[in-house]
């Protein structure tokens, strides 16, 4: 999409630029638009958008690309229709631009943690989130062992032994015996710090990031067991 400033402020000389929103992450989008460039300022068309927090990258008249940042944005739109603007009040910007970053999100977990807790985490219910989904890391290690128990007794149970219930090593011998035992003292673990009732205690509603490491601990477990599951039916 290409915005246009009005006929006043063209008659001033304009640029093109492109304005870039969300700049480096996966919903990056890039507008190129007419600007009236200043040394500190730059004015757009009204419909811009563009807001605080944008790059806006302005031809250099020596060669290459001046990157700014939209520091403040102000849009007038009082007054005959011909005036309206959007004036951008200009920042320091970073002089290369940033990767594309791929952001984790609940989403990408396993299906199983996303079933349990995403409806909880998108309301803002982190801590009950986090509790639903170690409950369901229980749920199915129960249904796949066949037992009443729970907790870490469960763990103790479907993880431990010469020839245990659930094999989640991918390694032969004495690594692979290592590697069991290993994943069975973290999911023994979980049941102990964190799928009790004091999980509550453990993640504040005000604290997504911490909700979200959690979820990703429940997601990587759920894997765990879905290897499990495959070499337990073969």
């Amino acid at each position: 999409m290409r915005m246009a400033l009005p006929k006043i402020a063209r008659s001033h000389g304009t640029k093109t630029v492109v304005v870039v929103q969300n700049e480096g992450t996966e919903d990056e989008i890039s507008t190129e638009t007419e600007a009236m460039i200043q040394a500190e300022s730059g004015f757009f068309d009204v419909a811009t958008p563009i807001y605080e927090g944008d790059i806006v990258e302005i031809p250099d008249p020596r060669g290459g690309i001046d990157r700014r940042l939209a520091a403040e944005v102000h849009v007038n739109d009082y007054g005959p229709k011909g005036l309206h603007h959007t004036q951008v009040k200009w920042g320091k910007a970073s002089a290369a631009r940033t990767a594309p970053v791929r952001r984790l999100s609940i989403e990408q977990f396993h299906p199983a943690v996303a079933q349990a807790a995403s409806a909880l985490f998108v309301d803002g219910h982190y801590s009950n989130a986090v509790y639903e989904a170690f409950k369901s890391l229980e749920v199915r290690v129960r249904q796949l062992v066949g037992t009443d128990e729970s907790g870490s007794k469960l763990m103790g149970r479907a993880f431990s032994g010469k020839e245990p219930k659930l094999s989640v090593a991918k390694s032969t011998g004495r690594s692979g015996e290592d590697e069991q035992e290993g994943f069975q003292s973290i999911f023994r673990g979980v049941m102990l710090a964190v799928r009790n009732p004091k999980a509550h205690e453990l993640v504040q509603d005000e604290d997504p990031q911490h909700a979200l490491e959690y979820l990703g601990l429940a997601s990587l477990l759920h894997r765990q067991l879905d290897a499990a599951e495959a070499a337990q039916q073969s």
